[in-house]
């Protein structure tokens, strides 16, 4: 009998086991995906897992790391920084999202993921389906076949492209000053289907004008493969007019650089004056917008730009910043650990390649003159104070006797006070001492009848 109860109790052990066993829950990944699937180097995206529960059990995922491909660093930071944790509770055959935020793409190129570790579960389902994220850049560098020429003579300018990422790019070739012309030949070219590395390159003849110097830039516009990002590098250059006329040349330069600017400033320098409120800029590299803080005289200037990043550098104490699209910094200009002015970048424009900035004034203005006491205020403050020192010898006839008035009433009302109670309180004192000797009597009377 003993025996087979033993026997029992093994038998119920190894069930129970197996239950445990049978009952725990697991996780793989159903589907991957990211946003933007196509994006410009530097950019920040995320990717969004589908987990499911596909064990007995419910139970959860604490922690979910997202590994690149093996030896392509092409995220920023370790792969143990692109963790999110979880915690959620999942029944059998459902499945829960888990997001993975604020990637940064710092390497261009077709991109891909090795694995998901769920816990300290491997998942390969992003490799299996080889996932991918195109990461774009686009660098043009323009060059001329001369320095300089004369007038009408030509010379060759040069475009060459190097490619981030599966890109097509956009050429565009303009000119900023000095006449000189490409004639019939079209001012743009498509570059299709280049590979991360690839370079290409393409040509213009151009004909120095009679202006002066002819000053020229290079645009490329990438596209990736899959229509979705787009990133904009351009590249200046010139070529020195030997024999152009100097009245040209100073005329030419001249309506340049008054042609860019708003309200007759400068394309160079716009003068913001005192920066009592908000304004918005728009510069470009090289573009200086000045200001006044206090009345002291400050700068600030774009030092470089992209379509989604400046860096410039503020003055007069030089300091240099950079800014993505929609952030904004705080400066301390004047160097007395308090923020004076707000710095954002707002957006930047890839057609006139200016970027447009806002500044906020935080600083507390303060008017030269403040604290300084006008002639005509210090002597109203004099007067004050002898008006202080003695006010009868300025009240008149009128005043003084409506003030005696007032004091005359207040002494009528007192002796009309003093009078009545002289004249009442013998007639109280006379009443209450009747009313005392007429209780005496009636209570003598009282006591006599009780003898009796």
């Amino acid at each position: 009998m003993i025996k087979n109860k033993f026997i029992l109790m093994i038998f119920t052990a190894i069930l129970i086991g197996i239950g445990f066993v049978s009952g725990a829950a697991e996780f793989e990944v159903i589907s991957f995906s990211c946003t933007p699937g196509e994006v410009v180097i530097n950019d920040v995206f995320s990717c969004t897992a589908q987990v499911r529960n596909t064990g007995d059990s419910a139970g959860s995922v604490s922690t979910a790391t997202l590994y690149e491909d093996d030896g392509n660093d092409w995220i920023e930071g370790n792969d143990e920084d692109h963790t999110q944790a979880s915690g959620v509770s999942v029944n059998p055959n459902n499945q829960i999202e888990i997001t993975f935020n604020g990637l940064r793409a710092t390497r261009t190129g077709v991109n891909g993921f090795s694995k998901i570790l769920l816990d300290d579960v491997s998942d390969t389902y992003v490799a299996d389906e080889n996932i991918e994220i195109n990461v774009i850049d686009v660098v043009v560098v323009a060059s001329n076949s001369v320095s300089s020429v004369d007038m009408s003579d030509s010379f060759v300018v040069s475009a060459d492209v190097s490619a981030g990422g599966s890109i097509d790019v956009e050429l565009t070739f303009s000119v900023s000053s000095g006449g000189c012309s490409i004639g019939s030949q079209s001012s743009s070219k498509t570059l299709s289907n280049m590979d991360d590395g690839n370079s290409q390159s393409h040509t213009w003849n151009v004909t120095q004008g009679t202006s002066g110097d002819c000053e020229y830039s290079v645009s490329a516009l990438a596209t990736g493969d899959g229509s979705i990002a787009t990133t904009l590098d351009t590249s200046s250059s010139s070529v020195d007019c030997s024999d152009c006329p100097t009245e040209s040349s100073s005329s030419s330069s001249s309506s340049s650089s008054s042609g860019g600017g708003g309200g007759g400033a400068s394309s160079t320098e716009l003068d913001l004056g005192e920066l009592l409120e908000i304004k918005t800029i728009d510069l470009g590299v090289g573009e200086i917008s000045s200001f006044l803080i206090n009345g002291e005289s400050h700068t600030i200037t774009i030092d470089s730009l992209t379509p989604t990043e400046i860096v410039f550098i503020v003055r007069s104490n030089p300091r240099t910043y950079s800014l993505i699209v929609g952030n904004e910094v705080g400066v301390d200009i004047t160097g007395d650990g308090n923020n004076d002015v707000k710095i954002m970048l707002k957006s930047i424009s890839i057609i006139t390649n200016k970027a447009k900035i806002i500044l906020t004034p935080l600083y507390e203005y303060i008017p030269k003159n403040v604290g300084d006491v006008q002639p005509s205020e210090e002597g109203s403050l004099d007067l004050n104070e002898e008006n202080k020192g003695d006010k009868s010898d300025d009240i008149g006839v009128a005043e003084f006797f409506e003030e005696s008035g007032n004091i005359i009433m207040w002494v009528l009302i007192l002796i009309f006070v003093i009078v009545g109670a002289l004249f009442v309180y013998p007639r109280i004192e006379k009443k209450i001492s009747k009313n005392r000797w007429q209780r005496k009597v009636v209570v003598k009377r009282g006591k006599d009848i009780a003898v009796n």
